[in-house]
């Protein structure tokens, strides 16, 4: 209780020197706001998309377990069913594993309506009581109503469909519903608090995984036993006792056994686990590593904010020699007096991360911004939550140590005879000088390389944008349909997309329309080939590409230009030979200095069918400004067809009168196909591209700026204390004949060295980080000079007007008055 109340006794003792001393307490604050804002906001983003945990019980005990799969821009553990009940069945090390995957279904609140397209989660049996969620109406899925295929069809919906579709209507246990075109019972809603452990997709309802068959329509033999089709997420809860290592040698055991067994699927796929966290890091790399850099940005903005209170309360060490000095005169100890400074620094903290938290939630209102243009993709929430509110408390609490420990000890070493003296309160004033120097020097080397990324990044996305994406980006509506949801078969979907196609063609002002199963920014399908003449390493089975399915109207309605050879053609279909356009990437990397139209290549592996080359595309942008550029193949959608499908129509006038037609048109031709995700491109591109594109500029802008203001204010502070204490002698000067243009420049040239030497460590800091960046976020650009050129003159000058405002001041100093200073 005494440490408390001395605690409180220091606090306010702070609080009244601050308020006897307005300005400097006013700069520390801002300071530490601007600090701790900028991590604030950013901690807030890291939080939503990697470290908040699933909204389960005890949910740092949950382990992802699976066979790890590339996803092109990512990797993640998955696992077939057939795989799961036998990991299920052998794995003692668990407690219990459940398995869940999703899929976009058409739903209708009743038999006969029109459907709409949901999240559905086909999930175990054990789903929701491995997770430790109760429903809120009726119950959870029954064991036996996962163990024979296609015969329970219940559901339970999310508290989101409860109260869109029914308006919570408390008897909706045992209602009927319309799933993929077949009916399913509701045995239950879940909790609201619940939406399910995918991040990225809300999920609408929940399916037993019995039911997959009839849900996904897939053309597949039986999914369920399918030991390639490897969708699943496995989770679980380790025993008491059981170290994540022992799991992972008791799953390594099972998949050796399983490659023995079915030595077809599974040789070479080993069995691991590990944590949610991990699993989040490395399921979207681009996301992680651009929160990483920016983290590290409102890190370095942070350490540049306590550099310059640092500086601000060396500077006030020599005005408190003798308050301190009389403190240790009349007993109080060193470690008391480093106490009672720590509690002060403590004071400036609070007050500038309570600001703090205005600052990140401007950030955090400008993180909002972000979203994906579907109906079913979301990204999480970025708020300001009681984590957050903890977060910048504990920044604030860290950022004391930063600033105030090194002032404290320095302000406490004060020695008592010279102190005394009222003309001795100027001791060890060229250490203090140093010690400035080396912050503000360290400040300017910071905001010099967050400001080099700032342009670099301005600089990217500003080319791209002139440049281009390389596809059409206005006058064109779009929707995706997907007739497997209403029971059509592969050979039906294909003719339902044909008609789509003719009837969107005869809408009034339509140029052109087309499908495809993926469209440049929303995303592309991962496969494999071997290409003809194409020596691969060794162990490796094919090369990775990116892959869509298009019709012969699609390089034409996007405007995507045939570099060579030929687009495809209606006879392009199932019993023609196979055929395929490939862009200038692969044309260049795997037929360097030939045509590569004619060419072939053997799809997925050297057992795979040949395909011949008929034309190359132009390079576009395929998933993100500023991406490396990809390798990616079109075939035709008859000869490599896909579920669902995005119809876009080109039309000569404005493209958002178009919408309603389509949806209309698509709901003409069956009902029970969902639409979905009816947009323009103009939207689209708006959202993929520009709108997230300015965000991060603002972001990492905003970041540089700060850096730029708290430097610019430490060297001008550092510059003032100089000039307060040389004030004699610049008055001795100027009365025995130095003109203020002199005082002037040596003022200038001292008050300038730290900031050259500031400059000089941060061009190497700027260049080293500039070069790293590609490696951090797959981008495909380097680093210019031109870069840190654009910098540097901005830098240069604001610290010349920085340290000349004091040494203008220096300049009119009236010799009469400096003389009779101290």
């Amino acid at each position: 209780m005494l440490t408390l109340e001395r605690i409180w006794q220091d606090l306010r003792h702070g609080l009244r020197v601050f308020v006897k001393a307005p300005a400097f307490a006013a700069i520390a604050v801002v300071s530490i706001a601007f600090g701790t804002g900028a991590n604030v906001a950013i901690f807030s983003a890291v939080d939503a998309l990697l470290l908040r945990p699933p909204p389960v019980e005890r949910p740092d005990e949950l382990i992802t377990v699976g066979t790890r799969v590339d996803r092109g821009l990512g990797s993640m553990l998955r696992m077939s069913h057939a795989d799961y009940v036998d990991v299920r069945t052998r794995a003692r090390t668990f407690e219990g594993l459940l398995a869940f995957g999703f899929r976009w279904v058409g739903f209708s609140a009743a038999p006969g309506q029109a459907a709409r397209v949901t999240v559905a989660a086909l999930v175990s049996a054990n789903y929701f009581q491995l997770l430790g969620i109760e429903p809120q109406l009726g119950r959870t899925f029954l064991p036996d109503e996962d163990r024979v295929p296609g015969r329970d069809a219940v559901v339970i919906l999310s508290d989101d469909v409860w109260q869109q579709e029914f308006a919570r209507d408390p008897a909706i246990v045992g209602r009927i519903v319309r799933i993929s075109g077949i009916d399913f019972t509701v045995v239950g809603v879940a909790p609201r608090s619940f939406t399910g452990l995918d991040l990225y997709n809300r999920h609408g309802v929940y399916i037993p995984l019995a039911m997959w068959n009839q849900v996904m329509n897939s053309p597949l033999a039986n999914p369920l036993e399918d030991r390639s089709l490897r969708v699943l997420t496995v989770d679980g809860r380790l025993r008491s006792g059981v170290s994540l290592v022992t799991a992972r040698a008791e799953l390594s055991a099972i998949g050796d056994d399983l490659s023995r067994l079915h030595p077809a699927t599974n040789t070479g796929r080993a069995i691991t686990a590990q944590t949610e966290l991990q699993m989040r890091f490395e399921r979207r790399p681009l996301d992680t590593h651009t929160l990483v850099l920016l983290s590290a940005l409102s890190l370095a903005v942070l350490c540049v904010a306590c550099a310059n209170v640092a500086g601000l309360l060396a500077s006030r060490a020599p005005e408190r020699a003798r308050e301190i000095a009389l403190r240790l005169s009349i007993g109080a100890s060193r470690p008391r007096i480093i106490t009672g400074l720590l509690a002060e620094s403590l004071a400036i903290a609070l007050v500038g991360g309570a600001a703090g938290v205005g600052v990140g939630y401007a950030g955090i209102v400008l993180l909002r911004q972000i979203e994906w243009p579907s109906e079913l993709i979301v990204y999480p929430v970025i708020q300001l939550d009681e984590r957050t509110m903890m977060f910048a408390l504990l920044a604030a609490l860290g950022s004391v140590f930063l600033f105030g420990v090194g002032p404290a000890i320095q302000t406490a070493r004060v020695d008592l005879a010279r102190a005394m003296k009222a003309n001795d309160a100027s001791q060890s004033k060229r250490l203090r000088l140093r010690g400035r120097n080396v912050l503000v020097a360290t400040q300017v080397a910071m905001s010099l390389a967050v400001l080099t990324i700032a342009t670099f990044v301005f600089q990217i996305f500003q080319r791209e944008l002139t440049a281009g994406p390389g596809f059409r980006t206005s006058h064109i509506a779009m929707a995706r349909i997907d007739p497997m949801q209403a029971r059509y078969t592969g050979e039906g979907s294909l003719r339902f997309f044909e008609q789509a196609v003719e009837q969107a063609r005869r809408l009034p002002r339509v140029v052109s329309a087309t499908v495809a199963s993926e469209i440049p920014m929303w995303g592309l399908e991962l496969t494999s080939m071997v290409p003809e003449g194409y020596r691969l390493a060794d162990g490796q089975s094919g090369v990775r590409i990116y892959s869509s399915s298009v019709d012969e109207s699609f390089f034409a309605t996007l405007g995507i230009a045939i570099l060579s050879g030929r687009p495809f053609r209606a006879t392009d279909a199932a019993g023609s030979p196979k055929v395929a356009i490939v862009n200038e990437v692969i044309a260049a990397r795997y037929w360097p200095g030939q045509d590569a139209v004619g060419r072939r290549f053997q799809l997925k592996d050297a057992r795979g069918p040949w395909v011949e080359v008929i034309g190359v595309a132009k390079l576009s942008t395929y998933v993100y400004t500023g991406e490396r550029p990809f390798e990616v193949v079109y075939f035709p959608f008859r000869q490599e067809p896909r579920g669902a499908m995005m119809l876009l129509a080109h039309t000569s006038g404005d493209s958002r009168d178009l919408l309603d037609p389509l949806r209309e048109m698509v709901r003409r031709m069956d009902p029970d196909v969902p639409i979905s995700d009816a947009q323009t491109m103009e939207r689209f591109y708006e959202v993929r591209a520009t709108s997230i594109n300015g965000i991060a500029v603002s972001l990492i802008g905003g970041l540089g700026i700060m850096g730029l203001i708290l430097a610019m204010v430490g060297l001008y502070g550092l510059v003032s204390y100089a000039v307060g204490r040389r004030t004699r002698e610049i008055g001795v000067r100027i009365a025995v004949g130095a003109s203020p243009y002199r005082v002037l420049g040596m003022i200038l040239q001292e008050g300038m060295r730290p900031a050259w030497v500031g400059l000089a460590a941060g061009l190497v800091l700027s260049i080293v980080t500039a070069r790293l960046l590609p490696a951090l976020v797959p981008i495909g650009h380097r680093y210019d000079a031109a870069t840190v050129l654009a910098v540097v003159p901005l830098l240069l000058a604001v610290s010349t007007l920085a340290a000349g405002i004091p040494a203008r001041r220096a300049a009119r100093v009236d010799p009469t008055v400096a003389l009779r200073t101290e």
